[in-house]
């Protein structure tokens, strides 16, 4: 979290700058909570707070993506929304390469109750779904200049563990993961590679692969250590992008 809220600053003030794709997973399991939602422990689990807005996640068996970018330029130059709708053509692309008939939700589905705790328990506008049933749930954020679009995308999700890591029931009928979709759990290399060339296809893009600056890495270890992966008061030097 603490490298995507670098990812958002970056675009800050960086708006010359081409998009960056990230793709990542979890060691060890860890909820991440959305920004609003009041900071908590729990007992053997990592707990951390997004950047961005949105329910709990439990991250575990999973591939997360994350896309960074200047607003109000191509390839992304509409609102909140149609950033949404853009990388999720992408996300469907990709899942496609994997042998998914997946598709991004036109609307957002109305929760059974007010509040859900857990992102899988709702489908939202342009998520991603398998059958009716929530694939990828995907959050977003705005600074400035830029924004940050994550989600995460499992690989496996254990419907009964979530409701003792969320505190509440949650509905597992409406959500799915990457095994059960496709009858057998890809690797991580085969998830990455069809992403990769989902993005590609959909953007026209070559992605070029490229580290933090020293200057962005610095500071992602310093969020990390304050534990957390939020709060924007200051843009740093805009550096190179990943293109």
């Amino acid at each position: 979290m603490a490298v995507d809220t670098v990812l958002l600053r970056r675009y800050a003030v960086a708006t010359d700058a081409p998009p960056t794709l990230r793709l990542y997973g979890w060691t060890p399991a860890a909820l991440s909570l959305g920004r609003r939602q009041a900071l908590r422990t729990l007992p053997e689990m990592t707990v951390v707070q997004r950047p961005t807005g949105g329910q709990a996640v439990l991250h575990d068996d999973e591939r997360t993506y994350a896309v960074a970018g200047a607003l109000r330029r191509d390839p992304f130059p509409g609102g909140v929304l149609d950033t949404y709708q853009r990388i999720a053509a992408a996300l469907v692309a990709g899942l496609g390469r994997l042998g998914l008939q997946v598709q991004a939700a036109e609307r957002g589905a109305r929760p059974a109750r007010l509040a859900p705790v857990s992102c899988f328990d709702v489908l939202g506008a342009h998520e991603i779904a398998w059958r009716g049933r929530k694939l990828v749930g995907s959050a977003q954020a705005r600074a400035r200049g830029g924004f940050l679009q994550h989600g995460s995308i499992p690989r496996t999700l254990d419907g009964a563990r979530l409701p003792a890591v969320m505190g509440e029931p949650v509905a597992a009928d409406r959500f799915t993961d990457l095994g059960c979709a496709l009858g057998r759990t890809p690797s991580f290399e085969e998830i990455d590679a069809a992403l990769l060339a989902g993005f590609e296809e959909v953007f026209g893009a070559h992605f070029v692969e490229e580290a933090l600056t020293p200057t962005e890495r610095e500071l992602a270890e310093e969020l990390a250590a304050q534990g957390q992966g939020q709060v924007l008061p200051a843009a740093i030097p805009g550096p190179r992008s990943t293109g």
